[in-house]
């Protein structure tokens, strides 16, 4: 009997210690800003961002995404009439802080690029 239940008792542990990092959940956030630009513009400022941090990254055609070690990030970009709205998401696997610092400094880097337009100078 004792033999039986020391079995029970190292299959559950086996089974907890399997379900233990399904449990971890990563810190996502999310925010959001008006760019005094249009998409393309938007985009252009991400990929500087992304190329200032240096990571792996991949191109959508309203999105750009970067990946860390510990977390990842995607800037999405939408028209809003003459200007842009940049949103950014990000993941950390274990600080909300981390995640929230990222967001705004990355909105804070694309916010103040130069105003760019698709739109052709009028001489």
């Amino acid at each position: 009997m004792k033999k039986s239940l020391f079995s029970i008792g190292c299959l559950s542990l086996s089974l907890a210690s399997f379900a233990l990092p399904a449990l971890a959940r990563p810190e996502i956030a999310s925010g959001d800003q008006l760019l005094k630009t249009d998409v393309t513009g938007c985009l252009q400022r991400a990929d500087q961002f992304i190329t200032s941090l240096g990571v792996q990254s991949d191109q959508g055609t309203i999105d750009r995404t970067g990946y860390f070690e510990d977390g990842s990030f995607r800037i999405l970009c939408y028209g809003a009439g003459e200007d842009s709205l940049a949103v950014v998401f990000a993941t950390h696997n274990e600080s909300l802080e981390v995640v929230v610092d990222f967001i705004r400094m990355a909105l804070a880097e694309m916010g103040s690029g130069p105003s760019i337009s698709q739109s052709p100078a009028n001489p």
